[in-house]
């Protein structure tokens, strides 16, 4: 760990060390005070999850990866899995990069160290117990959020799932070169050793009912996710295999090769999924998509790692038929082109009419998923047949709440984790128990204009390692270094976060900032000239009116 004692660590600088201080006490000439504050970074505001990015990468700076970990999991109990799934939507918005052109921090590569680091510290154990029982169906990332922020909450928690292990998606939609299962088994045991129950095998609809579930619970979190294939409706569609039983059977070890050739019909996360299992299995596959990269609703590095694993895209490429000729399945595809934006945003795909066939050993169908509805009762529906949940998750009945790709369709891991803290919270609500979860005020976002990156060193990004490795199906990326991690954290500018840094220290004219464990503003000699606010590297200290200073 290094020494991380900022103000020592600055090279000799042409600033004042004779200083007013001595002489006069210039507090009296101020208009304008600078206050010390905690501002929201626009990489926390960019989280789904508002994690507080820069306060645990400082508690990491300085050692406190117990505290770290603490931090980070109050809105995000899985950084071992979203360090390696998430799409890092925080560091689209890092102002590094807005402001250098530099690449963004990798916060998704420190997120993923600190979840290694720390795999085996226990998740809190509730101070204690409501006697409250809550029942949550489904266990993917959703319902084991729920699980965790319910039985944190002095709840005793149930989860039901229908398949033979907990996992959901993580364990059976997400292949191990991306999310190996021992990880997720990990995770299931962090929460088993919370007092989170589960039970498996056991399926909503046909072994239990919301009713039987209501009936010896003070609530419900319902969160079976999205795992029905949406129909192409196109002629001969019984032909093509679903992509997400596909996905499901290899999870298991037990997906088979229709042959050398394959499609995958898609342009989403999953069908990125199924090509590249298909091309580890060894198949040359061909990725048919009706609109172009630029429009794809991939995560664009799945899509790179596709490409790079071989596999073939034909854009503006729309099925219309699939038939099968000599046990081959001969698909009519017709050129699209690009029209107007439609309701995505995205410019829609007009036909041509000009038409072509190609022929495949096997043609895989992942153009979206949705939710089964079967088990759920007509009150909880809308019009259109689906379940009406609130932003909170509350449905209908007051005792049955859902989230997650269920409410949603399909969204990311950390959209899902989100929703089930946003259950769990409304449940607390519900049962008298708003105590244990106090609201945050909203804060003001740092925007780039107001950071200072001058004092930061310029190094190239630290990002997680492609894994030299044989077996097509083993982890695809390393976590980084200690090292590695802290070189990373020398980039961020800490954006309305104090790391105590010492830049406000040395470069105040006045010797008007004293120092312990951070900085400490005198106002008998502070004039309010404002350089440690311009200096502050992540615009942690504002200027305030003098008469408005006593609301700050």
């Amino acid at each position: 760990m290094k020494n991380l004692n900022h103000v020592d660590d600055y090279p000799e600088i042409p600033v004042s060390l004779a200083s007013t201080r001595t002489m006069l006490k210039t507090g009296a000439w101020r208009s304008v005070r600078p206050v010390l504050t905690e501002r929201s970074a626009p990489c926390s505001a960019a989280c789904p999850a508002g994690v507080g990015i820069p306060a645990f990468v400082d508690d990491i700076n300085t050692g406190r990866f117990e505290e770290a970990f603490v931090a980070l999991t109050a809105r995000n109990p899985f950084p071992r899995i979203t360090g390696r799934v998430c799409p890092h939507f925080c560091e689209h918005a890092c102002n590094l990069e807005a402001k250098t052109g530099e690449e963004p921090v990798s916060i998704r590569s420190i997120e993923r160290w600190l979840g290694d680091e720390t795999a085996n510290l226990p998740h809190p154990v509730p101070s204690a117990e409501t006697g409250k029982r809550v029942a949550v169906v489904g266990a993917g990332p959703a319902g084991l959020s729920a699980a965790f922020y319910l039985r944190r909450s002095g709840h005793r928690v149930t989860v039901f799932d229908r398949r033979k292990q907990p996992g959901g998606i993580l364990r059976y939609g997400i292949p191990d070169y991306r999310l190996p299962t021992p990880i997720v088994d990990a995770e299931l045991h962090r929460l088993e050793a919370m007092g989170v129950e589960f039970r498996s095998g056991i399926a909503l609809g046909t072994d239990l009912t919301l009713d039987d579930l209501e009936a010896t619970h003070a609530a419900v979190f319902v969160a079976t996710g999205a795992g029905r294939e949406r129909a192409i409706g196109i002629e001969g569609e019984s032909l093509l295999e679903p992509g997400l039983a596909f996905l499901e059977a290899a999870s298991r070890g037990e997906a088979t090769l229709p042959g050398d050739r394959c499609a995958v019909i898609g342009g989403g996360n999953t069908a990125m999924d199924v090509a590249r299992v298909l091309r580890k299995l060894g198949a040359d596959v061909t990725v048919l998509y009706r609109r172009t990269v630029a429009e794809m609703p991939a995560i664009r590095e799945e899509y790179e790692h596709a490409v790079a694993d071989g596999v073939t895209f034909e854009w503006l490429s729309l099925p219309r038929l699939v038939r099968k000729d000599l046990g081959e399945l001969v698909v009519t595809v017709e050129g699209m082109r690009l029209g107007e934006p439609d309701a995505s945003g995205r410019s829609r795909p007009e036909p041509t009419g000009v038409t072509r066939t190609v022929r495949f050993d096997g043609i895989f169908a992942a153009t979206g998923e949705t939710a089964d509805m079967t088990p759920f009762p007509e009150r909880l529906k809308d019009a259109n047949g689906w379940l009406a949940v609130a932003g909170d998750g509350s449905t209908a009945d007051p005792l049955v709440y859902a989230g997650g790709d269920l409410a949603s369709g399909p969204a990311t891991v950390i959209e899902a984790i989100v929703a089930g803290r946003r259950a769990a919270r409304a449940i607390d609500h519900q049962l008298g128990l708003d105590h244990l979860w106090p609201e945050d005020d909203p804060a003001a976002v740092v925007g780039s204009g107001e950071v200072n990156p001058t004092y930061l060193p310029h190094h190239e990004r630290t990002d997680d390692r492609a894994a030299a490795t044989p077996t097509p199906f083993a982890e695809e990326t390393l976590t980084v270094s200690e090292a590695e991690v802290l070189d990373e954290i020398e980039r961020c500018l800490s954006c309305g976060h104090c790391n105590a840094c010492g830049t406000c220290f040395v470069f105040c004219p006045d010797g008007a900032i004293t120092w312990e464990n951070g900085p400490i503003i005198d106002l008998e000699f502070c004039k309010g000239c404002g350089i440690c606010v311009t200096e502050c590297p992540g615009h942690a200290v504002i200027l305030v009116n003098e008469r408005e200073a006593s609301h700050v």
